[in-house]
């Protein structure tokens, strides 16, 4: 926590802007939210910074087994877009999260979006027991002008990650993911530009398993590859929860990307191929499961108006990925050499499971009634979807399902600008999931954003309510309530 209170002191000590919406500033330049360092150099306002502090309480009967009965989220955030010279932009960011969740089972691998190669999973309620998550991160990237209207940038996002169950069958589970790029900009005339890059990304999740209780219990675990089927480990010394060692599932992505606008369309490309493993990749180890895969991602733009008194875009993205995964066949060997050293022999691996999934959204934005920089209307619809098909190769049998959701989304803020300078700010909105998992979901959220006498600091404290309720399937009724406050301050 020490070092998120030293960069919120030292962003305190910059200084003081006009009023500004920084999540605004990030969406009226699409090059910004692209991942092009090299675009930094587009950033044409001043020196613009957030910093964040929030609390979240979930509760309520519709959760998953990894979410528990209850959580409570914690968070801290600061970013900032900085411009260093005429030909120098530079944009640093540092996160802190920590989730506390009662009464968690399920998953014990971090919570992603990603396709996973394979879960291991308690998949019974019997030794559900509280679950701690803690990450960090540090996101920083820079864009130089070298020549002309060619710009080079370079950008490191870096999240590290502890993940804990406090009660047997225990597992301690800590992160590395880092994503580097190396990009390169060119602008053109007419509110044109291309923009190319090389993406390198590895996460990293080491295991160990381990327990503290009574030992003559025994413990089972799910390697669930897919759909539920897999294989049922029993806790030992050997396996995927094995007791002795940390075992790390790695996974890297090697790729490009490539960026185009031409006045008001804009459209971003990405390609990432990954290789990866869970063991330790060695004749003296056991390495247990390897997978490779290739990811897509694909994001179009339209602005419809971009005036002083009215913004209005269409946003498209989507994400395609696949995946398969294949248990490693090892022999392990006691050598006869008189050394009694212990080796594995590996053999051809077997196919476990076929991966896809993909997801996105469509959405309009539409902001109208400016006073000063900031919009006092708000409005954004929509809908996000989401499909999944998988196959689980457990011999003899052949297991194959598929998922998907569609759910449109509407939401709406108005803004109430006072005599003294200050801001209310009234939100709402609701979300219907339909498809294989069918919810409804609701919002409101107040905001009260006053300046600082003698300062362009505007701090900032929002109450956000949440709401979901299951409408089919054996969890038709049960509901989902979220509470979150946030402090903030734009300077």
């Amino acid at each position: 926590m020490r070092p998120i209170i030293v960069l919120f002191v030292s962003m305190l000590c910059l200084p003081a802007m006009a009023q500004r919406d920084f999540k605004l500033t990030e969406q009226r330049n699409v090059w910004l939210a692209s991942g092009n360092a090299a675009a930094l150099t587009t950033f044409g306002d001043s020196t613009i910074s957030q910093a964040t502090l929030a609390y979240r309480h979930d509760g309520g009967k519709l959760h998953t087994m990894s979410e528990g009965k209850r959580e409570d989220a914690y968070s801290a955030d600061v970013r900032s877009y900085y411009r260093l010279s005429a030909k120098v932009v530079a944009y640093g960011s540092a996160t802190y999260n920590r989730r506390y969740m009662s009464g968690a089972a399920g998953s014990m691998l971090m919570p992603t979006l990603k396709l996973m190669p394979f879960d291991l999973v308690e998949d019974t309620y019997s030794n559900a027991g509280d679950k701690s998550m803690e990450t960090f991160g540090i996101d920083g990237a820079v864009g130089w002008n070298v020549w002309r209207n060619l710009a080079i940038g370079a950008h490191i996002d870096y999240t590290a990650g502890t993940y804990a169950k406090q009660r047997d069958l225990r597992h301690s589970n800590t992160l590395m993911d880092m994503h580097t790029s190396l990009n390169a900009f060119m602008s053109l005339p007419h509110n044109s530009g291309i923009g190319i890059g090389m993406v390198y990304s590895r996460r990293t999740e080491s295991m160990m398993f381990k327990t503290y209780g009574t030992t003559d219990q025994i413990y089972y675990t799910l390697i669930d590859y897919a759909n539920n089927h897999g294989e049922r480990e029993t806790f030992g010394t050997e396996g995927f929860t094995d007791s002795k060692n940390k075992l790390p599932l790695l996974s890297e992505h090697i790729g490009v990307s490539a960026q185009a606008k031409c006045n008001r369309i804009f459209a971003d490309i990405a390609y990432f191929h990954l290789n990866g493993y869970y063991g330790r990749k060695s004749q003296y180890s056991a390495s247990h499961e390897q997978h490779h895969g290739d990811n897509l991602e694909l994001h179009l733009r339209y602005d419809i108006i971009q005036r002083a008194e009215r913004l209005v875009w269409i946003d498209l993205s989507m994400t395609t990925e696949r995946l398969t995964s294949e248990r490693e066949n090892y022999r392990r060997t006691t050598a006869n050499n008189g050394t009694s050293a212990i080796y594995y022999e590996y053999f051809e691996p077997t196919k476990m499971a076929d991966k896809a999934q993909t997801y996105g959204s469509a959405a309009l934005n539409a902001y109208w009634k400016p006073s000063g920089n900031i919009y006092l209307w708000h409005i954004t619809g929509g809908t996000y979807y989401w499909t999944r098909s998988q196959t689980a190769y457990v011999y003899p049998d052949i297991y194959t399902a598929s998922r998907h959701i569609i759910a449109p989304f509407v939401s709406a803020r108005r803004s109430l600008a006072t005599r003294g300078g200050s801001l209310w700010s009234a939100e709402a909105g609701g979300t219907a999931t339909m498809g294989s998992y069918r919810q409804a979901a609701a919002h409101a959220a107040i905001t009260y954003e006053m300046p600082v006498r003698g300062t362009s600091i505007r701090p900032s404290i929002s109450l956000r309510y949440n709401f979901r309720q299951a409408t089919s399937g054996d969890t038709k009724g049960q509901t989902r309530n979220t509470l979150s406050i946030t402090a903030a301050a734009t300077f």
